[in-house]
């Protein structure tokens, strides 16, 4: 079955998506999987393992540290691949690649495009590379596509002809963050998009409490969670804790997802 189809059926069963994003190499490489593994045992959807870059794109502050940590750690995209790769033959969450078109392009596409398969990599989230640009990872799994407030209709109807596994609903204008409350446009923002588009829509930027995946979820399909969960392992002191920080983590987000109750748009 492929993400598209997954995520699909979880919706008309009335279930909110939870995805959460970790850096690969953070807070090392050798705790990368343990956590990988922890998230999915408490509930994620799917899981996006972020490929750390030195210019990062969109990315706040917390993204960033853990992206320069990670490389300052030996964090590369072949290492990436191969936690992918070990992770996908132990579990059934269906793992997302998030990167830089560069790392992917230094690697070269149809290298990675391969890597990536043979990983069991269900789709790639490129920020960098729109539409217009995607022939250039012909082979590689499918891509996600990114919408935000100011998107045009005709843009979104570019975006929906491709049937992405999901659309990625940038929730606020500017970099990625955990933020105290929702901007007045998100929520408009979101049912916007859903009347146009069955495709899977989920929110990511800016989501700091189970309480406001609960909100923003109500508008959409699900949520992404990255920025709180890395503060909250970088605030973890034990490297042995890791793992079961990110599932206590991650559980009340899940718990407060299955109570939302969708809004009408």
């Amino acid at each position: 079955m492929t993400l598209h189809q997954l995520l699909k059926n979880r919706v008309a069963s009335g279930r909110k998506l939870l995805v959460p994003y970790l850096c690969a190499g953070f807070p090392s490489e050798p705790d990368t999987l343990p956590i990988l593994e922890a998230l999915a045992e408490a509930g994620a959807d799917a899981i996006e393992l972020g490929i750390p870059f030195s210019d990062p794109l969109m990315d706040g502050p917390v993204i960033q540290a853990a992206s320069s940590r990670a490389l300052a750690g030996g964090m590369t995209l072949p290492k990436a691949l191969a936690i992918a790769r070990q992770f996908t033959a132990r579990h059934d969450t269906p793992l997302l690649l998030m990167s830089s078109f560069n790392p992917l392009l230094r690697m070269g596409p149809e290298v990675f495009a391969r890597r990536a398969r043979e990983a069991n990599v269900a789709a790639c989230i490129i920020p960098d590379l729109p539409p217009e640009s995607q022939y250039l990872l012909p082979d590689a799994p499918s891509l996600v596509q990114l919408v935000a407030p100011n998107t045009p209709q005709d843009r979104l109807e570019t975006l929906i002809r491709r049937n992405p596994p999901f659309l990625y609903g940038v929730s606020v204008f500017g970099v990625t963050g955990a933020r105290s409350a929702l901007a007045d446009y998100t929520l408009p923002f979101l049912q916007r998009i859903k009347r146009h588009t069955a495709i899977p829509l989920l929110a990511g930027f800016g989501i700091s409490s189970p309480l406001q995946a609960q909100e923003m979820a109500a508008a959409c399909d699900g949520v992404i969670v990255g920025s709180a969960l890395l503060r909250a392992l970088g605030d973890c002191a034990e490297t042995r804790a890791l793992p079961r920080a990110a599932q206590e983590f991650l559980e009340p987000y899940r718990k407060a997802l299955d109570e939302t109750v969708a809004l009408v748009g």
